[in-house]
């Protein structure tokens, strides 16, 4: 039996949604013991927090630098640790972990920007002794990896056209002013905290990854209209995005946090010259796959022909599974691979390589609505 691996937390402090997600995830499969962390920057919350989940008081930390340089000194030191902070600080925190030999698992994006992604991705190929996890947990749907199987196996032939939708109503329906911004958006007002784009670093990332990790293909160039919330208001709120891929295929993509009445609107829909793949996240149990020379399948996970998907899956088919169990899959699947002394071939988390494709595009996107011109992506 592999031993539970002792995990420390940076950030997903009280009020944090991603936090409590990420904790959950962690204790799904019983694969890891929360046992250290720093929650807040403020001392009395922080402090507070941790006494809630049942952190012993020598092992909250006023920050992550006195977290790494004091567990590191125990002989009961953390094995892995988890970052839930906004995108601007994953890169430094990340690294100090990673020259320090502990393991990583980030929430995405992978950085705050394309500079920060490329230096910590040559911080992670350095060191061969630790695991890095990017938790793009739309890829560990059990119906994700099956389309993803799909493809691969030829199903849908040549792939032509990518479309994906990744849309929210950040304010909920309400006017936003300069008066009540701050309160609604917090530090995704702020670009030291966000990053290059809020819009992109926050969900557009999920779909970039998403289209990369069902497909395997990667843009050659693309052209990008970003918009801001105001003239006053400025962070970036919507981006459509056309993409021309390594193999002729082309890409369309709208990203948007204020799309007035949507709930959760990702949707994924992958064309080729044999057929077609649709997948969405509200309907995550399913797959819509089209056959150009017969009839459209609604494939149920788990069941009959979808049976692939039973390895990703925790209940029987026809009952709901979804956001936190395709959380525990990424947090379950690093755990392996950290407990595996000979490391597997095949990962199917994402990893370092995934972040930095993800930021490139985000880069790119940037450029290209700025000088309002295609922009290669391996330029």
């Amino acid at each position: 039996m592999k031993r539970r691996l002792k995990l420390g937390i940076i950030g997903g402090g009280p009020g944090s949604w991603i936090g409590h997600v990420h904790r959950i995830a962690a204790r799904f499969d019983d694969k890891y013991e929360i046992i250290a962390g720093v929650f807040s920057r403020n001392l009395k919350i922080n402090q507070k927090f941790a006494q809630k989940i049942g952190i012993k008081k020598d092992r909250c930390y006023k920050d992550f630098k006195e977290l790494c340089l004091k567990e590191k000194r125990r002989k009961d030191s953390i094995d892995v640790i988890s970052i839930m902070t906004p995108p601007g600080s994953h890169q430094e925190i990340a690294e100090l972990f990673i020259k320090n030999n502990f393991h990583v698992i980030s929430d995405k994006p992978f950085a705050g920007n394309f500079i920060q992604a490329k230096k910590l991705h040559k911080t992670i190929k350095k060191n061969k002794k630790i695991v890095y996890g990017l938790t793009h947990n739309y890829s560990a749907y059990p119906m994700v990896r099956y389309a993803k199987k799909l493809i691969k196996d030829g199903k849908i032939g040549n792939i032509e056209y990518i479309n994906v939708e990744y849309i929210q109503d950040w304010s909920n329906g309400r006017d936003i002013t300069l008066k009540n911004a701050k309160s609604i958006f917090k530090w995704k007002l702020e670009k030291k905290f966000a990053g290059i784009s809020t819009v992109l670093n926050e969900i557009g990332s999920h779909a970039f990854h998403l289209a990369y990790y069902l497909t395997g293909l990667e843009g050659r160039k693309l052209f990008a209209d970003i918009k801001q919330y105001s003239k006053k208001i400025k962070f970036d709120t919507n981006a459509q995005v056309l993409v021309d891929y390594e193999n002729k295929g082309k890409g369309l993509f709208w990203i948007s946090t204020t799309a007035r009445g949507e709930v959760y609107g990702l949707k994924i829909r992958v064309f080729g010259n044999k057929g077609s793949i649709e997948w969405i996240q509200n309907n995550p149990n399913h797959l819509i796959y089209g056959n150009s020379k017969g009839a459209t399948k609604k494939l149920e996970r788990g069941f009959n022909e979808s049976s692939y998907s039973k390895k990703f899956s925790r209940i029987k088919y026809g009952h709901p599974e979804g956001y936190l169990s395709a959380f525990a899959n990424l947090y379950k699947e690093i755990s392996q691979e950290i407990n595996n002394k000979n490391p597997s071939r095949k990962k199917f988390f994402p990893n370092e390589d995934d972040g930095l494709i993800t930021a490139k595009y985000i880069d790119a996107c940037v450029k290209s609505s700025k000088r309002k011109k295609w922009v290669n992506l391996n330029d």
